[in-house]
C-alpha cells in the first residue's frame, strides 16, 4: 500500500535516533577528534625521538654509489686509509667481531659524496632548487612523494629543506615531527603575520630544524598555518588603502632568498590539497611544479579545474609582480597506478594526451609497499627489511628510485643549466 501523505519511510541503515548538532556540540567534537588523531599517530608512528633512519648493508651500499658489488668490496678494503668508514666493527685487539658490513645513514651518505657516479654538488653560483608538490585533490600521494623526494635526493648527497605547507602536519609527520608540537611561530606563519605582530619576520631561517633523517630539514607544519588565509589578505588590503605595494604571493619567494637558498640544493615543499593565499605562495616560490594524478575520472577532472583557478591567481599576481614568472619544468606523474586494472590503463592514456610532454616516464604504484609505509608514516627509503613481498616492495622502491633520478635530471638540465656530459 502506498505511505500516507507527508510521512517518511526509514531505511534500516538510518540512525534517527541521533540527536541534533549545535555548533557547541560540533566544537566539542572537533576537540575529541583532534584527541583521537593524537592518540592514533602515537599507535601508528614513532615521534622524532625514536624513530630512525636506515642503515645500509654492503651491497645496499654498492647500489646506492652506483658500484658493482665487487667493486664496491675494493673500495670498502681501501676505505680507511682514506679516512671513509670501514662498516666493521673491530675489537680492542683491532681483528674484526664480523664480516658483516653495516652503515649508518651518516656513513652511507659519506659513502655516496666521496664514490657515488652522480654528482651530488649543483653548477656553481646556481641557487638551490624549489621544488613544490601540489593539488588540491586529497589522496593522491602528494606528502608520501614530497618525503621520498626529499630523502631520496639526500641519498645522491645533496643537502635539502622539506617545507610543510599542510596545516595537517602529515610531511611533518613522515620525517619525525609531531604536528601538535609545532609552535606556529616553527612555521611558515611569522612570514605572513601583520606587521606589527610580535612574531612577525621577514625570514625562515629560525623555522629551520634537524630531522631523523641525515641531509634532511624541515620546516614544519601545523595548524597555525590556517592565520595565515586572514594574513595576508588583510595586508594586501592594508598596503592598497595606504598607497603602497604589497605582493602577498612573493613572501616565501623572498624569504628564500634570504640564506636558505644557497645553504640547501633542493627545498621541497608539501601543499595541502586547496588554492588558497598560502599555497599559492608555494607555487609562487616553485622553479618547478610536481603534481601527481591518480590515473581516474575524478583525478583528471580535478587537475583541469586546477590549473583554471592557478591561472586565474597568477594572472592577478603578474600584475602585482615586477618579473615575469615562469617554470623550468613542470612534472605530471601518474600516482597510484593499479597497471593490471584495465581502466587504469585508459585513464593513463586519457593523462599523456591531457598533459603531452609534460607526463613523467615514471609512474609510482598502489603497492601494499607504499599503502601500508603511507600509514605508517614511512616511505620505502624508510624500510630496512620489508615484511612481505620482496618483489613488491623492490616495485615500489625502484619507482621511487626512478622518480628521484628523473626530479634530479630535470632539475640539473633545465634549472641548472648543464649541458650532456658535464
Amino acid at each position: 500500500m502506498p505511505n500516507p501523505k507527508n510521512t517518511v519511510t526509514q531505511p534500516e541503515h538510518v540512525n534517527l535516533s541521533s540527536p541534533r548538532a549545535s555548533l557547541e556540540d560540533l566544537n566539542v567534537l572537533g576537540e575529541h577528534l583532534s584527541a583521537m588523531m593524537g592518540r592514533l599517530k602515537q599507535a601508528l608512528y614513532k615521534p622524532d625521538s625514536v624513530k630512525h633512519a636506515p642503515k645500509f648493508n654492503a651491497a645496499q651500499l654498492a647500489a646506492l654509489c652506483g658500484k658493482k658489488p665487487a667493486q664496491m668490496l675494493r673500495l670498502l678494503e681501501q676505505g680507511a686509509k682514506k679516512g671513509l668508514p670501514t662498516g666493521l666493527v673491530i675489537d680492542e685487539s683491532g681483528a674484526k667481531v664480523s664480516a658483516h658490513r653495516s652503515f649508518n645513514l651518516d656513513e652511507a651518505i659519506e659513502w655516496v659524496r666521496a664514490v657515488g657516479n652522480a654528482s651530488y654538488k649543483r653548477t656553481q653560483g646556481q641557487p638551490g632548487a624549489v621544488i613544490t608538490v601540489g593539488f588540491f585533490k586529497g589522496g593522491v600521494g602528494k606528502t608520501v612523494i614530497s618525503a621520498s623526494l626529499a630523502q631520496g635526493l639526500s641519498l645522491k648527497g645533496y643537502r635539502v629543506l622539506a617545507i610543510d605547507f599542510d596545516p595537517q602536519g602529515s610531511l611533518s609527520a613522515m620525517l619525525g615531527v609531531d604536528p601538535s608540537t609545532v609552535e606556529i611561530q616553527e612555521t611558515f606563519a611569522p612570514l605572513a603575520m601583520l606587521p606589527d605582530s610580535e612574531d612577525r619576520r621577514d625570514t625562515l631561517v629560525e623555522s629551520i630544524r634537524p630531522t631523523y633523517w641525515n641531509g634532511v630539514d624541515i620546516i614544519a607544519g601545523s595548524t597555525g598555518l590556517f592565520e595565515c588565509e586572514f594574513y595576508l589578505p588583510l595586508r594586501a588590503m592594508n598596503a592598497q588603502a595606504e598607497g603602497q605595494r604589497f605582493n602577498f604571493l612573493e613572501v616565501l619567494s623572498n624569504a628564500l632568498k634570504l640564506g636558505i637558498r644557497d645553504e640547501y640544493d633542493y627545498i621541497i615543499i608539501d601543499t595541502p590539497p586547496a588554492i588558497s593565499y598560502t599555497t599559492m605562495n608555494a607555487y609562487w616560490a616553485a622553479d618547478a611544479i610536481l603534481m601527481p594524478v591518480v590515473p581516474e575520472g575524478l583525478s583528471l577532472q580535478s587537475s583541469v579545474q586546477f590549473w583554471e583557478m592557478f591561472g586565474e591567481l597568477t594572472g592577478v599576481a603578474q600584475n602585482l609582480s615586477n618579473s615575469i614568472k615562469d617554470y623550468a619544468w613542470l612534472g605530471v606523474v601518474p600516482s597510484k597506478v593499479e597497471a593490471h586494472k584495465s581502466s587504469a590503463q585508459e585513464m593513463l592514456k586519457w593523462i599523456r594526451m591531457f598533459y603531452g610532454q609534460y607526463v613523467m616516464a615514471t609512474e609510482i604504484p598502489q603497492t601494499e609497499a607504499v599503502k601500508t609505509g603511507g600509514t605508517e608514516f614511512n616511505t620505502v627509503f624508510d624500510i630496512s627489511k620489508y615484511v612481505g613481498s620482496q618483489k613488491t616492495y623492490e616495485r615500489a622502491r625502484e619507482a621511487f628510485d626512478r622518480l628521484v633520478n628523473e626530479v634530479d635530471m630535470l632539475t640539473r638540465k633545465k634549472h641548472w643549466n648543464e649541458t650532456a656530459g658535464e
